[in-house]
């Protein structure tokens, strides 16, 4: 490290003869200093700020309230994160002429909405609990996915016929899934838009 260093000063040296004074910036004159801080501080990639400098970057995207930015940028992530089952997503584009979701799509979405819906934690557990009693363990995770919504939907078809006080639409149209979906290129939901995949690859951004 000491000979890079020495090496560097060297080739300085030799540069001054060459090019005029206003090539020796202050980035030409730290390669004087970067191999000792290497030998202090080890490779550059455990040290470096550069991913801090892009999460804050997307941060400081968030803040709504210049006055209390913090609590704003954490008002905008908990937002985020509700955004699948808060307020109403307004669709643009035009819908894809002749294109479906695969039954694994729909599938897919059914579940995703199932495993983090508040309102069925209870039967989310409940099911959990009766496949660890079934199942060896490694398979727990599996067959809790694959037999849940049936599972689910043949619950919610018994309150239902027994007029139980417990059962709801809500209920009923979480249990039976989606029947059909449009696509469409991109939605605004509570003010942050979002693309798809095909959209979003026109763009240069």
């Amino acid at each position: 490290m000491f000979q890079l260093r020495h090496d560097n000063v060297q080739v300085l040296c030799k540069f001054e003869m060459i090019f005029p004074p206003a090539f020796f910036t202050s980035m030409m004159h730290v390669m004087v200093h970067l191999p000792e801080e290497a030998l202090l501080a080890g490779p550059v990639n455990y040290r470096w700020m550069y991913p801090i400098e892009r999460l804050l970057g997307e941060l400081k995207k968030s803040v709504r309230n210049r006055a209390k930015p913090e609590g704003s940028i954490v008002e905008a992530w908990v937002q985020y994160e509700s955004l699948t089952f808060c307020g109403i997503a307004r669709p643009f584009g035009d819908p894809g002429c002749g294109e479906s979701f695969s039954r694994n799509d729909m599938e897919v979405a059914h579940w995703f909405v199932l495993n983090n819906c508040d309102e069925i934690m209870g039967y989310l557990y409940e099911h959990e609990e009766m496949m660890k009693r079934e199942h060896p363990s490694h398979l727990v995770a599996q067959k809790h996915r694959e037999l849940f919504p049936q599972w689910f939907l043949d619950s919610v078809n018994k309150l239902k016929s027994s007029n139980s006080p417990t059962y709801s639409d809500e209920l009923y149209n979480l249990a039976f899934g989606p029947i059909r979906a449009k696509l469409f290129s991109g939605c605004n939901v509570n003010g942050v838009k979002f693309l798809g995949e095909a959209r979003d690859d026109k763009l240069c951004t």
